[in-house]
């Protein structure tokens, strides 16, 4: 999020000096599956429709993203598969059908004979349906924070890693940031660093909800490529797809919030095998190279936090595990906010002061 809302701010002919604390893509980003979602199911009754409307324009975007950058960020229309495998499921995902289907999006049930006919590795007998978004993708997390990148460093902007902000002041003419390798003068303050973002304004007097929910991912060799689109079980957070090189990545479930990275369990392994194995069988005797655990910032109504705390200081976090989709459209609109000192009208429903 930082490096796409200081790329849109060199678009508009600012400066910008991005303080990354660690290494790019040690946070959430360098953690996830880079699955792209528009059919976002969070907040549902509680301004679901703004989260669905950001995710989809960011979708839009990213597919255009490459060619507009010029480096590859790995992206795949490859579609998305959302599972039910018992009448609960299916209840639910049809009154999200429901939902998303009058908002525009495209979101076809599609019957077990369906679904296997169309992906034959797929065991019709292990699901009651499944809900199919074509539209929906995958981009490399790797791949987009290089375009970033790149391209912040042709504008001249500037990227310090390994350099951790401690504190952010407030001075008569904007703020003094100090940070693990010197002090710094901004006009304008984004924070924008997930889960440690309260830590940087709390001190201000702007404290961000969130809870540090901590998920466990893996990767397999690689295989051919076969799969087509992700495969999703939403009742379990089960997310399975394949990259470009053929390994096979996947999550399920959540464990306890927390910020300890380091805990990895079986009971992951099991549990995914055992979700996945019945509905893709040929995964049977796949092999797991890597096994890893991410975290995601979760915010009380699970809407993320973007947009103007006081004159000139600015947040960006909260974003739980659909972030990705929307670094784009929220680095575009949150630099336009910036310029213009107008929030642009798509993050008005994210305002980080509505916590108060």
């Amino acid at each position: 999020m930082g490096l796409s809302i200081a790329y849109g701010l060199m678009k508009k002919g600012r400066e910008a000096h991005v303080l990354e604390g660690a290494y790019l893509n040690a946070g959430s980003t360098g953690r996830g599956l880079g699955v792209l979602k528009e059919r976002n199911p969070y907040a549902m009754g509680n301004g679901n429709e703004d989260l669905v409307k950001l995710a989809r324009e960011g979708l839009r975007l990213h597919g255009s993203l490459s060619s507009v950058m010029g480096i590859n960020t790995f992206h795949k229309k490859s579609g998305c598969l959302i599972v039910a495998k018992n009448e609960q499921d299916l209840r639910e995902l049809r009154e999200d059908h429901e939902h998303f289907v009058k908002l525009g999006l495209k979101d076809i049930e599609m019957t077990p004979e369906e679904v296997q006919a169309k992906w034959p590795y797929i065991d019709s007998e292990s699901i009651l349906a499944g809900f199919y978004s074509p539209d929906e993708a995958n981009a490399h997390p790797f791949g987009l924070v290089w375009a970033y990148l790149e391209n912040l460093k042709r504008m001249g902007g500037k990227v310090e890693k390994e350099n951790k902000v401690k504190e952010i002041k407030k001075t008569s003419d904007g703020f003094l940031v100090k940070a693990q390798s010197g002090d710094y003068e901004a006009e304008n303050v984004i924070v924008a660093s997930a889960i440690d973002s309260s830590g940087l304004t709390e001190p201000l007097g702007y404290k961000i909800p969130m809870t540090p929910m901590r998920k466990e991912v893996l990767i397999s060799e690689a295989v051919r490529p076969f799969f087509g689109p992700t495969i999703e079980r939403l009742s379990t957070h089960l997310q399975v797809t394949q990259t470009m090189r053929g390994e096979i990545m996947g999550t399920i479930d959540w464990m306890e919030p927390g910020h300890d990275l380091s805990e990895n369990t079986t009971q992951f392994l099991n549990n995914l095998a055992d979700a996945l194995v019945p509905v893709v069988p040929v995964l049977r005797n796949l092999n797991v190279i890597r096994q890893w655990t991410g975290i995601c910032d979760l915010t009380p109504d699970e809407k993320p936090a973007i947009g103007r705390l006081e004159e000139c200081l600015y947040v960006c976090c909260g974003f739980h595990d659909y972030g990705v989709t929307m670094v784009p459209i929220v680095g575009k609109l949150l630099s336009e906010t910036i310029i213009k000192k107008k929030t642009e009208r798509m993050l008005e429903p994210f305002d980080p002061k509505r916590f108060d």
